[in-house]
């Protein structure tokens, strides 16, 4: 059985893999064969708005999910995190590495962001690497020989932080799948918090206070309407941390007395500096770190890890260049074009995909607007799918995962243990598993269980 992508759930000899034949021996019955009922409750408001959650899961060896995915982000994350202090408070010696960032190309990419290589330093006076904090969502798929990586580094507010929590709950209780403390512990969110505030540890005082992003919703009347926000209050709720504006924040600390605090914000960009600069004020997402999420440094971060690291990526990316001579590559049906400051699914371009008409506007927008650090091609890798009914199934489902990571201090990188999933059917018209453009939730399950009692 040949197929060009990995399938998740049967293997090229059209058995069952290991874990999902683990998890319907565990559960008692076929995880890849939902009732209707089950697909009817997940479908319908599963979370009170326009979230949908696919009714079969997508399941994950377990020890892959710790040494391969878990390990590779924390390489990855750190990687990153020391990207952004060798830039903000360092030598930017990777700008003299050979690696092709220059400060040519890092101008581009800051000029983007809306700030400059002189303004984040200046930002950053006086700060240390401690405080280099920031929550990390990366986009993941198996390419075809089924090795995981990395599409996209996002950073800052990340779609996911507190809905990987609700959408493996939502499967759990309407399955009623048998689980585990890990399985069904505390949101991973909440552990980052609390984590994170313990080791603040003695420089912090009681002033504790969380500031919300903003929701996935595209500006059309009809878009879909994502309201994570109420979820991740629901979580704070729990954490006793109070939801305020951030205009609020200097009264609150004059209240305070002027004493040090930690705020949870979901967001940030360059009008963060003002917050940034209230003296004893600790932050969740450190002010300038957004950068981080630009797409023109996806060129690189395969070097920066060998750089900063010494070491061979864990979860490489796919191939990616910047589009310095302003035109398409010459086999323009293998690559995906990407603004890079594109998001929620917006901007990004599957070549092989577009019709003569608009294929002839890319050129056209490539040679005027994207040359340079604007945008970034990548070469196409196609996910893995899931077809629930069988290998040879007319229906199937491109599967992408995000594990939200949360950077907490200099050497401590939170990788969740409830990764959220997307999925999207290969015959949707967009084909890009992203929520806000009507790709559905998957549950992300693993197996075998260490935790279960369950037998490796």
């Amino acid at each position: 059985m040949d197929r060009p992508w990995f399938d998740e759930a049967f293997d090229q000899h059209g058995a069952l893999r290991p874990p999902y034949d683990t998890l319907r021996r565990r559960a008692g019955w076929d995880p890849l064969l939902p009732t209707a009922a089950l697909a009817q409750l997940l479908h319908e408001l599963p979370l009170g708005d326009d979230t949908r959650i696919f009714p079969v899961p997508v399941v994950i060896d377990d020890a892959e999910y710790r040494a391969v995915v878990q390990a590779g982000l924390v390489q990855r994350a750190r990687a990153l995190q020391q990207l952004f202090t060798d830039l903000a408070l360092g030598p930017q010696k990777i700008l003299t590495a050979g690696i092709g960032l220059d400060r040519a190309v890092l101008d581009e990419i800051l000029a983007a962001e809306g700030t400059s290589l002189d303004g984040l330093r200046k930002l950053w006076r006086g700060r240390g690497r401690e405080e280099v904090r920031f929550v990390y969502g990366p986009d993941l798929v198996r390419d075809p020989e089924g090795r995981w990586t990395v599409l996209e580094d996002n950073v800052g507010c990340v779609a996911g932080s507190a809905d990987s929590f609700f959408v493996a709950d939502r499967y759990r209780s309407a399955t009623q799948l048998p689980g585990c403390s890990t399985c069904q512990g505390p949101p991973d969110l909440a552990i980052a918090i609390m984590r994170w505030l313990h080791r603040l540890g003695s420089d912090l005082d009681d002033s504790v206070a969380a500031v919300l992003g903003c929701d996935a919703a595209g500006e059309s009347p009809w878009a879909l309407r994502l309201h994570e926000n109420a979820r991740r209050r629901m979580i704070l709720d729990t954490l006793g941390i109070p939801v305020i504006e951030r205009g609020q924040l200097r009264g609150r600390q004059s209240a305070a007395g002027g004493r040090s605090g930690a705020l949870v914000n979901f967001y940030v960009d360059q009008s963060w500096s003002d917050v940034f600069g209230i003296p004893g004020i600790k932050m969740l997402n450190a002010p300038g770190t957004g950068v981080l999420g630009n797409k023109a440094f996806l060129p690189y971060i395969d070097d920066a890890i060998r750089l900063y690291a010494c070491e061979d990526p864990i979860l490489p990316t796919p191939p990616t260049r910047l589009l310095t001579e302003g035109v398409l590559p010459a086999d323009k049906e293998n690559w995906v074009i990407k603004s890079a400051v594109g998001c929620q699914g917006t901007e990004v371009f599957v070549l092989r995909w577009q019709p003569q008409d608009r294929l002839r506007l890319l050129e056209d927008r490539v040679s005027k607007e994207w040359c340079g650090a604007a945008a970034v091609a990548q070469r196409y890798v196609e996910p893995s799918h899931l077809a629930p009914a069988g290998p040879n199934s007319w229906n199937d489902y491109r599967v992408e995962i995000r594990p939200v990571t949360y950077v907490l201090d200099w050497r401590d990188v939170y990788v969740s243990e409830q990764a959220v999933g997307k999925t999207v059917s290969t015959y949707d018209a967009r084909r890009l598993n992203n929520i806000s453009q009507g790709a559905c939730y998957v549950p992300v399950l693993r197996e075998p269980c260490s935790h279960c009692g369950t037998e490796r």
